[in-house]
């Protein structure tokens, strides 16, 4: 037995004889040539070298009953890698391990040479969710670089996923047997294997994949050190093994593309390709993870009786999906469970309670929210994002900083977090009812400086930094949820409170329709404040959904404000009863409200709410003929939102300020302004303010002559509208397309664009747009000759905007009929309609509107015989109005109404 070891051995000593030997006549020649000189000192080197010659070669030739040098290991690769499916996509990815592991150094003579100075093995770290194809990854490039590697490729397989991960030891082992190393010639410890493995590999060109590594502490020992050498680990931790220059390549799902083709790969690509709509909402149930693809492909593959459109209808539901995604010995439950249970307790609960959550972007707060303490969030944040159950998006200061957890690993959690004893989880559900409670209450105090009484000091957390309106959007789903689960908590107050303060974010979000009277319920014992103001939510959902009675009918006893005793709800009342007062197009009564608003909110110092009703005040003003007092109002409510710090507002209130400019004829200076807005609004992802703003812009637009510029400004804004089913908006966008289109010379398509837009309004009730729209059709009948033609639509939208109190839109409609009677040669009454209009416009500061009326009525006047009252009226106005001269030979029959 003895002589077999020594035999097994003899080629380990056989090699270390050979470097030791030559290693020790390097060393031993600067001996002799320092002791001795000349001849002496080469014969005396000479018989050294035939010394260690000899005993190189009685190494060397000692009968061997098992060779084992690394030359024979050449001679004999082994090639362990196993099967996989192909890898579809991400070809950037796959692409970048190629070039990676492609890169071995030549071995000139069978041999590498050991310069720990010139290179090193390459160590690459693949690691990814659960499910993401980190396996598929790393064989798919190490069979395609096999032939870089003749000396072997080794695969092991580390159990990470396992309850008991293999050893480091065990590892060894394994590596070392398929090195040839004899059983009994592998060290005991550790650290010995670990060295064993290096002596062996240093001068070889190896490829290892080790599959599912658990920890660095594991793979650190397995690791070559050769230049030759490569290694592939994968695991759903970023390990640190390796160079750290070389960062670990993360897994990333596939894109909608890719993983269409993940799908078609296993489920046929004919089935796809028969129906690609279905087949690309399957892949996003799927998340586009590769696992859950792959499971439904090999589901429909087996099941030619499976319909695409039936499997999609078994995965809509996400309580159930999870059952969907088995199949055979592929299951993604069991693939995300090790890693589940691997969890802390207290981030096994945090993370449960966070993914029962409605969807959407994560951050610290909401792991404090249920952890309770910033300290235990942070902990529990790095441990998911460790084990690649939650990846972190952006950074501090970017818009989107936080957390993502991946859609079928979000409901696998909440799944698990159902499963938590039932007094464990409502003790958390409470502590997340209340925090949401908090923290809508804090950033609604911005407001309504009342509630800042109500915020608890040590649960600010981070909000202070955040923008209110922002974070309140953002969380709107979370918010509601909120208000439901603390009711069926017995948290009826808290509720309450948490529909008051989303009570003061109205404009920032969008409710569900129906849903107010349910979400702003005032419990008995809520105190009066919080039920005047969940009254007041009611009443300005009401108008939102279009029934401005019930707004009314909610806050007044049948004349003024009679529901508020307190003088600052009062005012905010106010606001809305103007509102109300407007949507039912009375713009008298809704400018007497929103004053009488603004002046208790300004002897009140609520600065939001000044900002709020100065906006709609402008608005109202514009409307009543006065444009240069709408323009204060507006910039001082921008000034005011400016010092706020909220960009919605100063995004909103640009807008505004932007159309009254429009109004003044000053589109120059709007512009810009509604440039600001649409970016602001890209930023905020507002879509439905980024249409409004691109409306106005191309209302300015057309102003300044720039009408292609105005129809696609319109076109953009029609692709947000129509979407979202915002009729009225499409109606707006296609009316203001008339004005536009006839300009350009095409009154035809004018003509069919002005009926598409009266049957908008018409389908949707919406009587002054309709108005407005004939008011156009009137004009268009102008412009082709039809004055007879044209005194129907005008008297209508006369007498519509005379009822509503829209003195600027009934002045236009006037003007334009006054045409119409002056072409019919009824010249008293058109005198009527130019006095009627021409007093609207000189009430307020309506310089270009005036001109061009005066220049109808001089042309009237000619008409009539008139020539000298003509000449008197032309002289006087060329003194005092200087737009008046830059509109020479301006016929109202002929022009666009507010073009020069």
């Amino acid at each position: 037995m003895t002589e077999q070891v020594s035999s097994r051995r003899a080629p380990y000593w056989a090699a270390g004889a050979v470097g030791g030997s030559v290693a020790g006549l390097s060393m031993t020649g600067d001996i002799i040539f320092d002791l001795f000189h000349g001849p002496a000192a080469v014969a005396v080197c000479g018989g050294a070298a035939v010394l260690v010659g000899g005993l190189a070669w009685y190494h060397s030739a000692r009968p061997q009953t098992e060779p084992l040098t690394p030359a024979a290991a050449r001679r004999a690769p082994r090639h362990e890698l196993p099967g996989t499916a192909p890898w579809v996509g991400r070809e950037v990815l796959l692409d970048g391990l190629l070039a990676v592991l492609r890169d071995v150094p030549a071995s000139p003579g069978g041999a590498l040479t050991l310069d720990p100075l010139h290179g090193q093995s390459k160590i690459v770290v693949i690691h990814g969710a659960p499910g993401a194809g980190k396996t598929a990854l790393a064989l798919n490039a190490a069979h395609r670089v096999r032939d870089e590697y003749p000396d072997g490729q080794l695969y092991l397989e580390l159990r990470g996923d396992a309850d008991e991960p293999r050893t480091s030891a065990e590892a060894l082992e394994q590596l070392l047997r398929r090195l040839e190393v004899a059983h009994e010639d592998i060290p005991a410890g550790v650290a010995d294997r670990a060295a064993l493995l290096r002596a062996l590999t240093n001068d070889r060109r190896l490829l290892i994949v080790l599959d599912n590594a658990h920890s660095t502490e594991q793979v650190r020992p397995l690791l070559p050190v050769g230049a030759g050498c490569a290694v592939l680990i994968t695991s759903r931790k970023a390990l640190s093994a390796g160079d750290v220059a070389r960062p670990p390549v993360q897994v990333v799902l596939p894109d909608e593309n890719d993983a269409l083709d993940v799908l078609a790969h296993y489920a046929g690509q004919d089935r796809v390709a028969a129906d690609p709509a279905v087949a690309l909402q399957i892949t996003r149930f799927c998340g586009r993870l590769p696992l859950a693809l792959r499971i439904v492909g090999s589901k429909l593959r087996q099941r030619p009786d499976l319909s695409l459109a039936r499997m999609q209808a078994r995965l809509e539901d996400e309580r159930h999906r999870l059952r969907e995604l088995v199949h055979e010995d592929k299951s993604l439950d069991a693939c995300l469970a090790f890693t589940y249970r691997e969890l802390g307790e207290a981030t096994r609960a945090a993370f449960g309670l966070v993914a029962s959550l409605p969807a959407g972007r994560l951050s610290d707060w909401h792991f404090a929210a249920v952890a309770g303490s910033w300290e235990s969030a942070v902990a529990a944040c790095d441990e998911l994002i460790e084990v690649s159950l939650m990846e972190a998006r952006g950074d501090d200061s970017a818009a989107d900083a936080g957390y993502h957890i991946h859609d079928l690993i979000r409901v696998y959690a909440a799944e698990q977090s159902d499963q938590l004893p039932p007094d464990e989880r409502q003790a958390l559900e409470t502590r997340q009812v209340r925090a949401f409670r908090d923290a809508v209450v804090q950033l609604a105090a911005r407001r309504a400086p009342e509630l800042a009484a109500e915020v608890p000091p040590e649960r600010t957390g981070d909000l202070d930094r955040l923008p209110a309106a922002s974070w309140v959007s953002g969380e709107q789903e979370r918010l509601l949820w909120a208000i439901g689960r603390g009711r069926s908590l017995g948290m009826d107050v808290e509720a309450a409170e948490i529909g008051e303060a989303l009570s003061y974010f109205l404009d920032d979000i969008t409710l569900p329709v129906g849903s107010a009277n349910w979400l702003f319920s005032a419990p008995p014992e809520a105190r009066p404040r919080t039920a005047g103001s969940l009254r007041r939510a009611r009443a300005a959902v009401a108008l939102t959904e279009g029934v401005p009675d019930t707004a009314l009918t909610l806050l007044t006893d049948g004349t003024e404000c009679g529901g508020a005793t307190d003088p600052v709800d009062r005012a905010r009342d106010e606001m809305v009863v103007a509102r109300a007062h407007a949507a039912k197009s009375d713009y008298r009564e809704a400018l007497r409200h929103m004053s009488t608003a603004t002046d208790g909110l300004r002897a009140a110092g609520d600065s939001w709410h000044v900002l709020n009703s100065l906006e709609k005040l402008g608005e109202f003003q514009r409307w009543r003929g006065k444009p240069e007092l709408a323009e204060q109002s507006q910039r001082e409510a921008l000034r005011l939102a400016e010092d706020s710090g909220d960009r919605r507002a100063r995004a909103r209130l640009r807008r505004t300020l932007a159309e009254t400019l429009g109004y003044l004829r000053r589109p120059e200076e709007a512009a810009p302004l509604l440039e600001a807005a649409i970016h602001d609004f890209r930023v905020l992802k507002d879509r439905r303010w980024e249409g409004a703003c691109l409306y106005a812009l191309g209302k300015i637009y057309r102003l300044l002559g720039r009408r292609e510029e105005a129809l696609d400004r319109y076109r953009r804004a029609e692709e947000i509208f129509g979407p979202m089913g915002e009729q009225l908006w499409v109606g707006r966008v296609t009316n203001a397309r008339i004005r536009v289109l006839a300009g350009m010379g095409d009154l035809a398509e004018a003509s069919s664009t002005a009926r598409t837009a009266l049957g908008v309004f018409q389908r949707i009730g919406d009587k002054m747009w309709f108005a407005h729209t004939q008011r156009d059709v009137g004009w268009l009948h102008l412009k082709e000759g039809r004055p007879e033609e044209a005194l129907a639509p005008l008297t209508h939208a006369v007498e519509v905007t005379g009822r509503a109190g829209d003195a600027y839109a009934g002045a236009m409609a006037l003007h334009l009929r006054a045409v119409a009677y002056r072409d019919l040669g009824r010249y008293p009454e058109a005198h009527a309609d130019f006095e009627a209009a021409l007093e609207v416009y000189r009430s307020g500061d309506y310089e270009w509107n005036e001109a061009a009326v005066t220049h109808d009525v001089v042309l009237a006047l000619r008409a009539e015989g008139r020539s000298e009252e003509a000449e008197r009226l032309e002289t006087a106005t060329v003194a005092v109005n200087p737009v008046f001269v830059r509109m020479r030979g301006r016929n109202g029959a002929e022009a666009v109404p507010d073009e020069d």
